[in-house]
């Protein structure tokens, strides 16, 4: 892997996009007064000179200086947009099964879909668009447009649970759908065109934090890794400290996903509680409190999410640099198509990668439904659960998935990135086998106390799993492609994800949940069969692994 921001300053007038930046006179961006300190003109001063020789300790202890500082800066901004993204999905699903009486899950399959076909077909395209723009220019558009639209629909939802006037007007209107057949689901222009309107602006949204997140954890980091001053002649420990310093980045970002996974529902969850009064009625109309909440927190988290990124590109001057990419020029003589979902062309870049199954892999478990997701929290309302246990229970579950990233730690420090992945997945399978099989068990209490333990302790092996596969791309995959690989990623997880909430639209009966299950269980075990096969049988093979 060619370090960017080295030996590359000839060449890079090649690369419209990023002419600004990687001149010959090596013009950099323009930095804020409090940004321009001893640290950013040193490393500014290294990165220009011709120097070759080692650097000194003080140097090196400057850049890892500046480069963690720059970590602290990205962590603060991941964590809020995690919180606000979290307690929007939390609470949008519970919106949509609002508006049918919580008696159907075609609503919540319905834009399940929707997001899933949006993300399917344009992660390769976002990928290609972070491989070859200016990433600073990418952030700011992806944060910028991510949070327009979720304010948009924040409105649509609001106005649409402000239609619901009153209890009694709320259970006519759905008494009078369920006699046409329509699952509950309101059928007047009004309410049709705002449905719609939640239904594509969610969508474009989740392409967009898709985008920002693969441009952020599948770019930024890797340049960030390769920004620490190493020792010349020394590619050995060079690679196990970029391994380190990437290992500990990864394993923090995902402690934060976790951590929000567990606090944002929750909180979520008592405030749905608070403005839904309590009972044991849920009426649509005293959601609409809510939605103000979310459109709140999402406005802070733009803000945050702008300014720290902001921040972070002009103390680190390497994420300026962008390598030439031949992929990106190749692509513009073979035209703009994509071919089916947008995956043709993408496809074949990213099956060219020595880590190709493992990504496989790891998108074979988005067909899982046993997960506390949008699927399972619709059946749990069905089956009589309230909505703060729910909350607290899809807490618990992250908590515990939360310790699987100190196991990461211990595992891949002792037997690899590629040992570690195998047998996290392996036990993933063992502990939803637990969980599958509480659907057919007729003790409604036993019943449910398999199915929290299955998938609560299951959390673990997906999650070292998930940052064991995340590593092995970060280390394997070209730096001209990283974009285009991860909107691939993005994309076939996306296509796994669909197969559920098809699925729902078509048996939209809760009472049907085991199907889904059924189905995505299957998919485990295939994931850890191609893990197996693609990856584990081929380590000795793999330089980074």
């Amino acid at each position: 892997m060619i370090k960017e921001g080295e030996g590359n300053h000839d060449n890079q007038d090649c690369s419209e996009h990023s002419k600004p930046q990687n001149s010959d006179e090596s013009h950099q961006p323009s930095i804020d007064e409090d940004e321009d300190d001893v640290e950013s003109q040193e490393r500014e001063r290294l990165l220009n000179s011709n120097d070759t020789a080692t650097p000194t300790a003080d140097q090196i202890w400057r850049g890892e200086e500046q480069i963690n500082h720059a970590r602290k800066l990205l962590y603060f901004s991941h964590l809020f947009d995690q919180f606000s993204e979290g307690t929007w999905q939390f609470c949008l699903v519970l919106f949509l099964a609002a508006f049918s009486n919580y008696e159907s899950l075609v609503l919540v399959s319905t834009y399940g879909l929707c997001s899933g076909i949006f993300v399917c077909y344009f992660g390769p395209q976002l990928g290609r668009y972070i491989d070859g723009a200016d990433r600073l220019f990418t952030a700011r558009l992806f944060i910028g447009f991510q949070s327009s639209a979720v304010l948009l629909a924040t409105t649509c939802c609001y106005m649409l649970l402000a239609g619901q006037e009153s209890p009694d007007h709320f259970s006519d209107h759905m008494e009078s759908e369920d006699s046409n057949n329509n699952y509950g689901v309101p059928t007047d222009t009004k309410s049709i065109f705002l449905l719609v309107g939640v239904h594509l602006l969610g969508a474009i949204a989740q392409v967009l934090d898709n985008g920002f997140t693969v441009a952020i954890e599948r770019d930024w980091i890797v340049v960030m890794s390769q920004y620490i001053m190493f020792a010349p002649g020394e590619e050995s420990k060079n690679l196990q400290k970029q391994k380190a310093w990437l290992s500990e980045t990864n394993v923090a970002l995902k402690q934060i996903d976790l951590s929000c996974q567990i606090i944002a529902p929750a909180v979520a969850g008592f405030v749905v509680a608070g403005w839904d009064g309590g009972g044991e009625t849920h009426n649509a109309s005293d959601l609409k409190s809510a939605a103000l909440f979310v459109g709140c927190m999402c406005g802070v988290a733009l803000v945050v999410e702008y300014v720290c990124s902001t921040k972070v590109f002009y103390m680190v001057q390497t994420l300026a640099i962008k390598p030439i990419s031949t992929n990106n020029n190749s692509s513009s003589s073979n035209g703009t198509s994509c071919g089916l979902f947008g995956l043709s062309r993408g496809l074949k870049v990213f099956m060219s990668q020595e880590v190709s199954w493992a990504g496989i892999s790891l998108s074979l478990l988005y067909s899982n439904v046993l997960t506390f997701g949008a699927i399972m929290t619709a059946y749990l309302v069905w089956r009589g659960i309230s909505l703060e246990q729910i909350g607290i229970w899809r807490g618990v579950s992250a908590a515990v998935g939360l310790a699987g990233t100190f196991v990461y730690k211990i595992l891949s420090a002792k037997i690899g990135l590629v040992g570690s992945g195998m047998l996290s997945v392996t036990v993933q399978f063992c502990c939803l086998s637990i969980a599958y099989a509480s659907l057919f068990v007729d003790n409604l209490t036993i019943s449910f106390a398999m199915l929290i333990v299955g998938v609560c302790s299951s959390r673990i092996g997906l999650w070292v799993f998930d940052i064991s596969v995340t590593q092995l791309m970060q280390l394997n995959v070209a730096d001209d492609v990283r974009g285009e690989v991860g909107g691939v990623q993005s994309s076939l997880n996306s296509f796994f994800f669909l197969l559920s909430f098809g699925l729902g639209i078509i048996l939209p009966d809760p009472a049907s949940f085991h199907i889904y299950a059924s189905i995505g269980y299957i998919f485990v075990a295939a994931a850890a069969v191609c893990f197996a096969v693609g990856v584990y049988s081929k380590r000795d093979s793999l330089a980074k692994a």
